[in-house]
């Protein structure tokens, strides 16, 4: 029997070594692992990336993703962690993934913050101008707080320091999807047939597990939600981390097994 294709996908300011950890784990067991990037997220910081990336919208990553699904010749498992969560979640609504590992995954259309700081975050959006006419770039202390903030300071420092700058209209995308004309990351749930696993850090302050559970509710049986406690935002790259890949290789197995 051929190996059980997976795609991983990362999240927002990032590339795929954010999930380099889970590509070497599920490789190491087995399994046909690709870890691709969207539009010109190889670029290095500067004018070219900023030109580039300045109107991409999600709409663009989705299509990116699909077109490589599309040479794949199978139907793949998607782990995604944020904005890639989200992402397996459209590609479900499409029909072209068998399955999807959520790791925080960011809020789809309808999903609306049920924390203070989700809410602190909005504001603070609101208080930047036309961000999404922008190319923003990482705020150490910002994401400290939010993303990072189970993490020793020196692993903080060393991972915002990896992290790049992101489309602004991405970014408006996620926060403000009410406003989206185009509503961008609304899912078809008359389509949905997909298994998802949501994982949601306990300490995650991006999407917390309140937040997380509201959004995988909206699936009911095709959705399986794990609160991990005391973990964060980027918590694939937490020490610890593999305890979180065993559990969601359980999971891909079990449901291998069953099908």
């Amino acid at each position: 029997m051929s190996a059980q294709t997976i795609v991983f996908l990362h999240g927002t300011n990032a590339s795929s070594w954010t999930m380099s950890p889970f590509h070497k784990f599920f490789e190491d067991h087995g399994y046909d692992c690709h870890s691709p990037t969207y539009r010109f997220h190889d670029l290095p910081d500067g004018a070219e990336r900023t030109d580039a990336l300045r109107g991409a919208s999600i709409a663009d990553y989705v299509d990116d993703i699909a077109g490589f699904i599309g040479t794949l010749g199978t139907e793949p498992i998607v782990v995604g962690h944020s904005l890639g969560g989200l992402i397996a979640q459209l590609l479900a609504s499409r029909g072209l993934i068998k399955a999807g590992v959520l790791i925080n995954s960011s809020i789809i259309n309808g999903t609306v913050p049920t924390t203070e700081m989700e809410r602190a975050l909005g504001k603070m959006f609101m208080s930047a101008g036309t961000f999404w006419e922008e190319v923003p770039g990482q705020d150490f202390d910002l994401l400290a707080a939010y993303g990072l903030n189970t993490m020793p300071v020196t692993q903080q420092h060393e991972i915002c320091d990896r992290l790049s700058t992101e489309s602004g209209q991405v970014l408006f995308e996620l926060f403000f999807w009410m406003y989206d004309m185009q509503q961008t990351t609304k899912v078809d749930f008359e389509n949905a047939d997909t298994p998802l696993l949501f994982l949601s850090g306990s300490e995650d302050k991006v999407v917390p597990p309140s937040t997380a559970k509201t959004m995988a509710d909206r699936y009911g049986d095709l959705a399986t939600f794990v609160e991990v406690a005391g973990r964060c935002h980027y918590m694939q790259l937490e020490k610890g981390w593999e305890e979180l890949a065993q559990h969601s290789l359980d999971w891909v197995r079990l449901l291998q097994h069953k099908t």
